[in-house]
């Protein structure tokens, strides 16, 4: 792979994006390219196409090669060698720890956070017995057998294409995907969305988060400044909450770990759920409070759930 042009010290030069070479990756940093030229004019800007070592490995579970954090940290490489202005994450892969002199300085207006199954049947009571339901995530995995004890979750990896094709194939009875992800890739066929009250969400699920350097020279304020200009504050508030639960669970994806705020108006309605990983133990709460006040309700309840779970965390 070659490697991206060193980024010039001139403001004048396009603003480089990070991203991973997935078509759904790349769609998503087309989101944000766009969004920056809609509040800029003709601001000029480049999309760097990167492969990860959560991309070259699909054979073995994100828990066992590193976590989804494989996914983040080439393109942190990047950022940190100038080699891009901006890395654009799927917000779900995104870890609470950052790269060093780094930060979250925009997230796009967020998706459906909502989470589908895809295949034949229109819900999970409608899969037959014992089915073999793809996915790689062990949220997903909790959630269907406290759902659904006779269910076989088989693991199921790559870009969303090739594992619909998996399932075209007949490997699986049903597969599960994130809502956003089949909408952005214009996706509709036999997908059928699955409410949070059924499988809640992982946190920042269905929002776009770009990361950039910490200002400490001309270019980089340059860079927080355009960035600041597509920043969605509600889906900001709203992502923050949901990563300061994870943060105080030390959420990894070898947890089962799921979060969902919700803001209308002054309120934000917060929902969180800690799991065994065989889904035999569910430790779940909700609240509604002011705005303000969401990072900090989302930590209490996760310091309660903590609590509640006692020594079921890996």
């Amino acid at each position: 792979m070659t490697a991206p042009p060193h980024i010039s010290a001139f403001t004048s030069a396009p603003l480089i994006l990070a991203s991973r070479a997935s078509p759904l990756a790349m769609a998503q940093t087309a989101e944000v390219q766009h969004a920056l030229q809609s509040a800029m004019g003709a601001l000029p800007t480049a999309i760097t196409p990167l492969t990860t070592q959560g991309d070259a490995e699909l054979n073995r579970s994100l828990a066992e090669i590193g976590g989804k954090g494989l996914f983040v940290k080439t393109l942190e490489q990047a950022l940190l060698a100038g080699q891009a202005d901006a890395a654009v994450h799927s917000g779900k892969d995104v870890e609470t720890a950052l790269a060093p002199d780094t930060a979250i300085a925009a997230i796009l207006p967020r998706s459906d956070r909502r989470d589908a199954l895809v295949g034949a049947y229109a819900n999970l009571d409608a899969l037959p017995k014992n089915a073999r339901i793809g996915t790689a995530s062990v949220r997903r995995t909790a959630a269907l057998r406290q759902h659904r004890p006779d269910i076989e979750p088989v693991l199921l990896r790559g870009n969303v294409h090739s594992r619909i094709q998996a399932l075209e194939a007949g490997a699986y009875d049903a597969i599960i995907l994130a809502m956003a992800g089949l909408n952005r890739l214009g996706i509709t066929a036999d997908v059928h969305p699955l409410a949070e009250a059924e499988m809640l969400p992982a946190a920042a699920q269905g929002a776009i988060l770009v990361q950039a350097r910490m200002p400490q020279n001309l270019r980089q304020k340059y860079v927080q400044a355009h960035l600041a200009k597509i920043h969605d504050a509600i889906s900001g508030a709203e992502v923050a909450a949901e990563r300061r639960f994870l943060a105080t669970l030390d959420g990894s994806c070898r947890t089962p770990i799921a979060a969902s705020a919700h803001i209308s108006g002054d309120k934000i309605h917060f929902r969180g759920w800690l799991a065994a990983l065989d889904g035999s133990k569910i430790f779940t709460d909700e609240i509604t409070a002011p705005v303000g006040d969401g990072e900090n309700i989302a930590r209490e309840m996760g310091q309660k759930l903590l609590e509640q779970a006692g020594g079921i965390l890996p």
